[in-house]
């Protein structure tokens, strides 16, 4: 599992003024998606990392943490980077 302190970090620019739809329309997601990745039931591409890292102005590192019991099996997310659910 990847732990991710997005809702930590949005948070923050929540108190400057910059709303979830904000970031979403940044980023070009959709609202939904940010939901689901602060919640930790999607898992970003890179480009999305990227991106959030970019924006917030930190490192992906500082956003997302690889937890110890983590497979790297490619096929087990659920919801890809677009919001849809991952067909298995």
């Amino acid at each position: 599992m990847i732990k991710n302190h997005l809702k930590e970090w949005r948070a923050r620019q929540a108190q400057r003024g910059i709303s979830k739809a904000a970031l979403a329309r940044r980023i070009r997601v959709n609202r939904s998606y940010v939901t689901k990745l602060e919640q930790g039931k999607a898992v970003p591409s890179l480009l999305v990392a990227l991106q959030l890292a970019e924006y917030f102005g930190c490192t992906v590192d500082e956003l997302f943490q690889l937890q110890p019991d983590t497979t790297l099996d490619p096929c087990c997310t659920d919801v890809l980077p677009n919001g849809h659910h991952n067909e298995h």
